[in-house]
């Protein structure tokens, strides 16, 4: 078994376990079954297969440093997922189609000790619906977004445990 594969296996639900290796011959089928695939541009994928595509559980580390570890439809990120870019950006949460869609937590890493998190809601890639941002002073904007941008009502809430109800207009927040 491929030492990815063995890694990986540490990480899945026991019930992968019971999944026969893929076939070492790549011009078989691949299908209800765990294997890896090392592309000749670098990317190399290692989980569960069913028609010769990756389904279910598993992890690329893609050529330019990105990596991705979670469920998978048709190759697709789809499902619970973690993608992990080569800059330290972390999104964990919900994909449809592999875009982040549904609930999860994006932390943007800003320098070695700075970063800003948001956790909330995304819509086709984008923060959209509520949500709470983090900026790196530790001031908190929670409210409202739409298409990556503060949007409709919200409130700022301050490191001293004040806040002030704002209503945004495309990331530009005035005081109700």
């Amino acid at each position: 078994m491929h030492k990815y594969l063995s890694l990986f296996l540490f990480f899945i639900s026991p019930g992968l376990l019971s999944l026969p290796d893929c076939p070492d011959d790549v011009t078989l089928p691949w299908d209800g079954c765990l294997g890896s695939y090392l592309y000749p541009d670098g990317e190399m994928y290692a989980g569960e297969w069913k028609n010769n595509l990756y389904n279910g559980d598993g992890f690329i580390f893609y050529q330019n440093g990105d990596r991705y570890f979670g469920k998978f439809k048709d190759e697709l990120r789809h499902g619970k997922g973690t993608y992990v870019l080569a800059s330290g950006d972390t999104y964990t949460g919900d994909w449809v189609g592999g875009e982040r869609h549904g609930k999860g937590t994006y932390a943007h890493v800003l320098g070695e000790w700075e970063n800003d998190i948001y956790v909330g809601e995304f819509y086709k890639n984008k923060k959209q619906g509520r949500g709470l941002y983090t900026f790196p002073d530790g001031v908190k904007y929670l409210g409202s977004f739409y298409d990556d941008l503060r949007h409709g009502s919200g409130r700022f809430i301050y490191q001293d445990g004040s806040s002030m109800e704002v209503d945004c207009v495309k990331d530009s927040c005035t005081e109700k």
